[in-house]
Order: structure tokens, then sequence, then C-alpha cells
């Protein structure tokens, strides 16, 4: 596990800047399209900011989400919808670069499209739940040891929305670079098993064959 680093800041706002410089210098090493994946949840909204603070070029970046929820995109709990009044909204993407998700079929298509011919995402944005888990790959589901790219789950009883499509961490471990972080006391437990590849939670499962960026902040 030498590629997997973890680090700690004291707040949300040091986090977000240091996984922004982790995305300039990759966007940066590579000439023509850079394809990304996005997390839902809480904790993107400070990434997201500083993101769009950044002049990079995005009209090379293609962005794909690390999993959606069956939702509208209107819907607050849609994960596009979220990533497009908070972050492609202030920044100058083309609408041809940003791919929503409607199926899991048409996921794994435009996935193996864009990613051609090496079949790696460039780079990967990744929450965790304080459950372990991470995109939507629940403990017990389908989707921990699926030989698909892309799946369509249902989450745990209690989890809402239920119906959720998600890369798989065959897809996520692909990736040349994936990032994953988590905030607040309430996930400090759950981090420390990830950094340690513990395979009890999905989280700790991920294993990706690039650079693999475990970041922490004390404050939400």
């Amino acid at each position: 596990m030498k590629n997997r680093v973890a680090r700690k800041f004291k707040t949300g706002e040091a986090m977000a800047a240091f996984a922004a410089d982790l995305f300039k210098k990759a966007l940066a090493k590579k000439t023509g399209k850079f394809t990304v994946a996005l997390s839902g949840g809480r904790t993107p909204a400070l990434l997201f900011k500083r993101l769009a603070s950044i002049p990079l070029p995005w009209d090379r970046v293609i962005f794909f989400m690390a999993d959606e929820r069956c939702v509208p995109v209107s819907s607050r709990d849609s994960n596009f919808g979220t990533a497009r009044r908070t972050f492609f909204s202030k920044i100058k993407v083309p609408a041809s670069n940003l791919r929503p998700v409607k199926t899991a079929a048409s996921y794994e298509r435009e996935l193996l499209s864009e990613t051609a011919p090496s079949n790696k995402l460039d780079f990967v944005f990744l929450g965790l739940g304080a459950d372990g888990h991470t995109a939507s790959i629940f403990h017990g589901s389908a989707a921990e040891k699926s030989e698909k790219l892309a799946l369509a789950i249902t989450a745990p009883r209690g989890v809402k929305p239920e119906h959720r499509l998600t890369l798989t961490p065959k897809a996520l471990n692909r990736a040349r670079t994936v990032v994953l972080m988590a905030a607040g006391p309430a996930k400090k437990k759950v981090f420390e098993l990830a950094v340690r590849g513990d395979r009890k939670i999905p989280a700790g499962r991920l294993a990706p064959r690039g650079e693999f960026h475990l970041l922490f902040s004390e404050k939400e």
C-alpha cells in the first residue's frame, strides 16, 4: 500500500485547497482530454468552491459522477444537479463535457468511450459515509465485488433515495488518481479503517493502482 497516503487537516477549507491543488497538478501533467468522476454528499461543497476559483482549461475536462441517486436532476438529492448548481455553473465547461448518469449500461459505455484506450479515469473525488460506504458502494451490496464498471443498486433499508447508480471498485481502482475525503468527528474512526485498508467497510476495499490520497478534516 505504498501509494496510500493519508493526511489530516484542521479545517475543511484547508483540505479542499489541498485536494484542488492535487487536481490542478494532475491536469497540468496530461495533455488532451482529462476524465474526472465527482462525488456527492456534503464534503465536496468546499472543494467545488475552491476549484471554481482556479482558472483551468475546463474545456479539456470530461465530468462523470462517481454515483447518482435515481431522481430528477432538478431534485436536491441529485448529485449531478448539485454539482451543476454549485460547480459547473461557475466554470466555463462545455455542456457536452458533462455526463449525467442515466442507466448503468449507458454509464459504462460512456466511461469506456471517453477513457479509451486505457479505460482509466484520470481523477476521482470520493466521499466517505459514516458507515464506511463510498460512492454508492454499500456493505453487502453487489457493487462491492462486481466485475462491471457501473451498476444499479438498492441502498440499505433506511437510506434514501434507495435506487442508485454507482461506479464499482473495479472502475475506481483503475483510476490514475483517487482522492477520498471525509470530515468531522463522526467519521474519524471509519476514516482510520479506510486508511488501514480494512475490507470490512467498502472504502477499505479501494486499492487504486495509481495515486491514492486519503484526506480528513477535523471540522466539517
